[in-house]
């Protein structure tokens, strides 16, 4: 053991060192554990009595004189020994507060309880003294109240054993206000009227707050104990019985033949003032329990009947009143636990936590079986469970209906599952896919149907164009203007390019229309001022104007449908130069145009011959057809030759004219095989504003509006679309090697609550 008291050691002995209590001039009290019996204790560590031979004897004859005792109000020694020359003391430890400490507090107290501390203190000492020991330090300090209230007496033989409180030479030790006179004169051997004394002067201070002596200096202390009497107990006590105030005189008195012969006397004489207070005590504080039981104030009944049991344990009423209290407690805290049961029952049930309700029912109705509470939450939770079992049900067809593309039977179950629970986020996650996959869905029909209307006005238009171009082509210029303004409101439903394409065949059609409706500005000059005009059917072809030297003709040429003049030579001879005739003109509409138009419609009417001519002379033959003759040339001839001319033009054209839809409209939807190509749409239109790889072909679309139909070299390529409030979208297009590739891209969403029915 560590011998400094500045330090804790950890063992003393057998014991286990816990914790310091108390610090003193004569040692230190530690708090320590009996480890073989798992015991607390406390030990006194005497350091001082290391430096005195003489007061380490008396320290273990005192000990041993004190482990005799055994009573209730007496702490208990249980060991004396000694370590490294330093004796300890082993005792009980006690678990309460000092009667200093209580009085200091101010703590309310009735009489007859106080009274009731100092009966159990004169017993203890009664029984010391029987043995032959005298405490000679009895204060608040040495009596501890144990929670229960039961007082114990400590520090016997400590007073003897050091010296301190006794008289030595020259001066006084110990704890004065509490010193008989006779102890304070040191020539007197003191005896158990000295234990009344300190017994007296602890009762006045716990009756009235303050010391019977008190001087505020030593030496007016020892002459207030030495020569003046107590106040009256009556100046602090109005209501003081003067018994009391008797009794309390006597143990003070200055002479000790005038006191009580022993505690028992004291104690005697306290019990019959102590009897009638505790009769006043106990009815009054019956009464108060029994009101606090009306109350169920069961906590506050139980503290009143157990503070009469402590001063009559005998009591009868008091014994029932603490059966009742204890028969509500149990039912308190039945009532209690069925509503805390009751509750969290109720909370799982809203949480839907079914099966954690159930069991918070069960345990209820372990408690309460008649109990309707829980009853009534067995059949909801009950219900809930089956209603529970179909929202699981419902809910995995519609997953499974989802996961097949049953969009009908998914929608259907979805919403039967959100019938039962309309909040569960599970089935709004179902829901939520429902929703979107037959948005996707709406959105592939209403593009197809695009596609497809789209097509079909293309068709409308391109056939239209075409019977107009046509119908220009005979002449048929009204009804050309006719087939064009049927199609005006298709045409403005197609991109730009189509609408600039559609009104120049307008402008060339109107133009045609104003060229028919006025005179001629060309005709065939005739000799003598004659003129013969020449009907072109139509004027849907320009008729070229023949070369002015013809080359030679080396042989017959053949006159269908003209006779010879007569006079004239079918040999070799040279042909005087004429000027030949002036055809008039018009313009081939563009996408009709035929390659050597003038040469086919000559090699009809004037069929090539190999006729030998000098340089600059004109065959006979060719001479009949340029040079005029005297005669004009008759209509119906004429019309037969224009006839076939027309028919000779329009066989050439319908057999090696090029595809409208592949060369005038490279960037339509339409059957075109032999090179790759991408149709680009939106919904519900949208402009390209860029494209990466950006080559020759890619840059013709950048700016046009959808839909549009690009020639593309095979490749990945990358769209910026924007739509009609200026959003833009990124599209990925892959062109295949030939072929095409389609894409669409949405830039308004339908409603969603159409879709699922709840409008």
């Amino acid at each position: 053991m560590d011998s400094s008291l500045s330090g804790k050691p950890t063992r003393i002995g057998a014991y286990d060192i816990v914790d310091v209590i108390g610090r003193g001039g004569m040692g230190t009290v530690f708090r320590g554990n009996d480890p073989r019996i798992g015991r607390p204790v406390a030990i006194k560590v005497l350091t001082a009595a290391a430096e005195d031979p003489d007061l380490l004897l008396r320290f273990y004859r005192e000990a041993k004189y004190t482990g005799s005792l055994h009573h209730q109000n007496i702490v208990t020694v249980y060991e004396l020994g000694h370590q490294d020359s330093v004796p300890y003391l082993v005792m009980e430890y006690l678990e309460g507060v000092s009667l200093e400490a209580m009085i200091a507090s101010g703590r309310q107290m009735p009489i007859a309880e106080k009274l009731g501390i100092i009966l159990q203190v004169c017993s203890g000492l009664t029984y010391a003294h029987k043995h032959g020991l005298v405490h000679r330090d009895i204060k608040p300090a040495n009596i501890v109240i144990l929670e229960d209230g039961t007082p114990k007496i400590v520090d016997f033989g400590i007073a003897l054993l050091g010296g301190s409180r006794l008289t030595r030479t020259g001066h006084v030790v110990g704890s004065l206000n509490y010193m008989s006179p006779e102890q304070l004169s040191g020539n007197i051997e003191v005896d158990a009227r000295t234990d009344v004394y300190s017994t007296g002067v602890v009762l006045y201070q716990l009756l009235t707050g303050v010391l019977p002596f008190d001087g505020g200096s030593t030496a007016a202390t020892l002459r207030k104990i030495v020569a003046d009497p107590p106040p009256p107990l009556s100046k602090y006590l109005p209501d003081c019985p003067p018994e009391l105030e008797s009794i309390i005189e006597k143990a003070l008195a200055k002479n000790r033949e005038e006191r009580h012969a022993s505690p028992e006397d004291f104690a005697l004489d306290l019990a019959r003032v102590h009897q009638q207070f505790m009769k006043n005590l106990l009815s009054e504080t019956l009464q108060q329990a029994g009101e606090s039981l009306k109350r169920k104030d069961f906590t506050m009944a139980r503290q009143q009947v157990l503070q009469v049991l402590r001063a009559a344990p005998q009591n009868m009423e008091g014994a029932e009143l603490l059966r009742q209290i204890k028969q509500g407690q149990d039912q308190q805290q039945r009532e209690q636990q069925i509503l805390q049961l009751q509750m969290k029952a109720e909370e799982a049930f809203r949480k839907n936590q079914l099966a954690e309700a159930q069991q918070f029912v069960d345990q209820g109705m372990q408690i309460d079986p008649e109990g309707a509470v829980f009853s009534g939450l067995r059949d909801a939770i009950a219900e809930a469970q089956a209603r529970t079992a179909e929202y699981k049900d419902s809910l995995k067809r519609a997953e499974t209906a989802l996961k097949a593309g049953d969009l009908e039977t998914a929608k259907r179950s979805v919403e039967e599952a959100q019938e039962i629970f309309p909040d569960d986020p599970a089935a709004r996650a179902v829901a939520g896919q429902i929703i979107a996959r037959l948005e996707q869905q709406l959105q592939e029909q209403k593009a197809a149907e695009r596609q497809r209307q789209f097509a079909r006005t293309v068709n409308t238009v391109e056939k239209a164009m075409a019977d107009a171009r046509m119908l220009l082509f005979l002449g048929q210029i009204q009804d050309a203007l006719q087939s064009l303004d049927k199609i005006d409101s298709d045409v403005a439903q197609l991109p730009p390019q189509w609408m600039q394409q559609f009104e120049a065949l307008r402008k060339e059609a109107k133009e045609k229309a104003d060229a028919q409706n006025r005179p001629p500005d060309t005709d065939w000059s005739a000799p003598g001022g004659q003129t013969a005009e020449l009907p072109m059917p139509g004027s849907a072809t320009r008729l070229m104007q023949p070369p002015v030297a013809p080359p030679e003709v080396t042989s017959e040429l053949p006159k269908p449908g003209f006779e010879p003049r007569p006079g004239v030579s079918t040999g070799s001879r040279p042909i005087p130069p004429a000027q030949p005739p002036t055809f008039p003109t018009a313009e081939i509409p563009r996408a009709t145009q035929i390659s050597r138009p003038a040469e086919i419609s000559r090699d009809i009417l004037l069929p090539r011959t190999e006729v030998p001519r000098e340089r600059g002379e004109v065959a006979p033959e060719l001479r009949e057809f340029l040079e005029p003759e005297p005669r004009t040339w008759s209509r119906s001839t004429i019309l037969i030759g224009a006839g076939v001319v027309v028919l000779a033009i329009v066989l050439v054209w319908l057999f090696v004219r090029p595809s409208p839809q592949a060369e005038s409209h490279p960037n339509l939807p339409g059957t075109v095989s032999g090179y790759s190509y991408a149709e680009i749409n939106a919904e519900p239109w949208a402009t390209i504003t860029a494209i990466d790889p950006a080559n020759a072909d890619a840059q013709k679309i950048v700016g046009q509006q959808t839909p549009v139909r690009a020639k593309l070299p095979p490749g990945q390529y990358s769209l910026t679309l924007q739509g009609p409030h200026r959003e833009h979208r990124s599209v990925a297009v892959n062109v295949p090697q030939q072929g095409g590739t389609t894409s669409l891209t949405v830039f308004q969403k339908p409603d969603l609550n159409k879709i699922v029915g709840k409008d």
